[in-house]
């Protein structure tokens, strides 16, 4: 979206109420105010002209019969949330996180583009767009300049003029999150030209370096890099705004580290929280139950930051660093009327939300529902897949030696945890060179198959729990996930999701322990976010009882076939070692003549 623009008549308007000579729109009154500028807190009248403030002070406005006087005694008023960094596919979509982001106080979100690049046209990816822009609550964007996966076929559609198109369209406020760094500071043309037509088009461009030395922080700085949301600790935090970086602080269902991080700053003495930001990183809905941006600036309070800069961090911070604070990020006049009410500055978690001049959230819920989407009209759909004709043989997975004089060894996908993989070779049952499992220690089949049925990767991996079948079409390169020990059960949950066009499917004991369809790409719902967070929560429970031990296995699904993530990973290749590009075990064509289904 874009920002408003006033006409003449609208400015002078807006003059002439903040001199008192024409009626407000909007008084609220009796309410103290945390002066975002300075830190204080003063009681103040705030007159609204439409969607602007036209003043903050301690006279009364002019009124007439049409003014709404909003009476916030005992409340406290803060400038509305930004959440700088949304992966609005994580089960939801754009439109369900951003009811629940504005129910919790964030009047401005800036969504990942990835999948609606990857999957639409471009005319449809601005469309939609354009059709999430007309809501209270602000959708901007950031274009992606990599695939993330090492795809050729994905990979292709970063064309000059599309990465272009995309980064000159005004909602797109920044490119990133930049996982081909190496790639660039290696010299690779394609990437140093797209860096150079993202500082042309004057957008802020986020990196993803986690651990990076202060050399490779370096390198990718000159670049053009302006922020990363990758420390994960406070001297990392540091190392990035030593060399000029915005670093944003994390709080996700991955990496938890806002604790952490803030206790170190403190400890190392920082003072200065202006270049700071705060974000949840796309966390999934279970993670979302106590809150949202708000839940960041809690822990930040929690942990020993002054209000006043938790405030900044989640508002006038992210406005300055996006050039948008003539507009949004404070409470003064000239500003879009984005403001939180609270009863303290402790808690964060909003009585009512005003958006654009209108009170638009009470109480945690929307005083009325966000305009609908059509999503079929952006093409945003099922996939085109394959039948649901999954057989279980599909799972096997041949055994190999390094020497004629050695006993068969596999190679062995380890999940360290939510996202980190490593691997180890294993002398595994073989049976007629075909791998069979362990009876225990945590060992399941893994594969990635194509979802129109060309391929499939097959391994085995530990680590992920034990259960009879997992299936998903929620993952990054956009084909089916599948896990289990029992392979005629893994068939029937890839032809359960196949047959549903998108969705997660785990079998358990013979019977369905969870089902839920993600009729869009794949990796999106249409339900609303109260009911995500008790669906995806009891997921989480689930897998739980059947051995996941790590924090997030929506996650661990969608990264099996990540390849920017160490070590081991799933590709139209084979498993590979992403290190290196060795393959460890080889994909296979699936030559059986299988029907596909267009999307709908």
């Amino acid at each position: 979206m874009t920002l408003p623009t006033m006409t003449d008549e609208e400015l002078q308007r807006l003059i002439s109420v903040s001199r008192f000579k024409a009626p407000a729109t909007a008084w609220i009154r009796g309410a103290n105010m945390l002066e975002i500028y300075t830190g204080e807190v003063t009681a103040n009248n705030v007159v609204i002209c439409g969607d602007r403030i036209a003043y903050v002070g301690a006279k009364e406005p002019a009124v007439d019969p049409a003014t709404q006087v909003i009476d916030a005694d005992g409340l406290i008023l803060v400038p509305g949330y930004i959440e700088p960094h949304a992966h609005s596919f994580q089960v939801y979509n754009p439109r369900t996180l951003s009811e629940y982001a504005l129910s919790r106080g964030t009047t401005a979100l800036l969504h990942d583009n990835l999948p609606f690049f990857l999957q639409l046209k471009q005319e449809e990816m601005e469309a939609l767009m354009e059709a999430l822009s007309v809501m209270p609550i602000k959708n901007f964007w950031w274009a992606r300049l990599d695939p993330q996966v090492g795809e050729s076929e994905l990979a292709d559609r970063f064309t000059e003029e599309r990465v272009r198109r995309t980064l000159r369209n005004k909602a797109v406020l920044q490119a990133g999150e930049l996982t081909y760094w190496k790639e660039l500071i290696d010299g690779d043309r394609t990437m140093v030209a797209r860096m150079r037509e993202a500082s042309a088009s004057g957008k802020r461009i986020e990196t993803h370096n986690p651990g990076a030395s202060v050399e490779t922080l370096n390198a990718v700085a000159a670049a053009g890099a302006t922020g990363c949301h990758e420390s994960i600790n406070a001297d990392e935090v540091m190392r990035r705004l030593r060399l000029g970086y915005y670093a944003t602080l994390r709080h996700s269902s991955i990496r938890p580290d806002l604790r952490a991080l803030v206790k170190g700053l403190l400890e190392a003495g920082c003072r200065y929280w202006d270049r700071l930001m705060l974000t949840t990183d796309g966390s999934p809905p279970f993670f979302l139950e106590s809150g949202f941006t708000d839940e960041c600036i809690r822990i930040a309070i929690e942990e020993g930051v002054e209000p006043a800069d938790a405030y900044r961090m989640a508002s006038l911070n992210p406005a300055v660093y996006y050039g948008m604070d003539r507009e949004l990020g404070g409470i003064s006049p000239g500003r879009i009327a984005d403001i939180v009410f609270l009863e303290d500055l402790r808690n964060p978690t909003p009585v009512k939300v005003m958006a654009n001049g209108r009170i638009a959230a009470a109480q945690g819920k929307l005083t009325e529902p966000l305009p609908k989407v059509e999503w079929s009209r952006y093409g945003v759909g099922a996939y085109e897949m394959m039948e649901p004709t999954v057989q279980a043989e599909w799972f096997e997975v041949s055994a190999s030696s390094s020497t004629d004089s050695e006993a068969p060894k596999t190679p062995v996908i380890e999940l360290v945890n939510a996202a980190i993989t490593r691997s180890r070779s294993e002398a595994l049952p073989v049976v007629g060179e075909i791998v069979h499992l362990p009876d225990s220690g945590g060992y399941m089949y893994v594969s990635l198959l194509q979802r129109q049925g060309e391929w499939i990767t097959t391994g085995i991996i530990k680590g992920f729990g034990e259960f009879d079948a997992l299936a998903s079409t929620y993952s990054l390169s956009g084909d089916l996930v599948i896990l289990g020990r029992k392979p005629a059960r893994m068939a029937e949950a890839a032809n359960s999701v196949l047959a549903q066009q998108g969705g997660i499917c785990l079998i358990q004991n013979g019977e369905r322990a969870f089902d839920l369809p993600l009729p869009l790409l794949g990796t999106m719902s249409l339900l609303d976010m109260d009911t995500l967070i008790a669906e995806t929560g009891r997921f989480f429970n689930v897998m739980r009882d059947a051995g996941y031990a790590f924090a997030d296995p929506i996650y661990s699904l969608l990264f099996m076939s990540a390849t920017h993530l160490p070590k081991v990973r799933l590709t139209s290749k084979g498993v590979i070692n992403v290190n290196d590009g060795s393959v460890l075990l080889p994909s296979r064509p699936l030559r059986e003549t299988m029907g596909s289904r267009s999307k709908e």
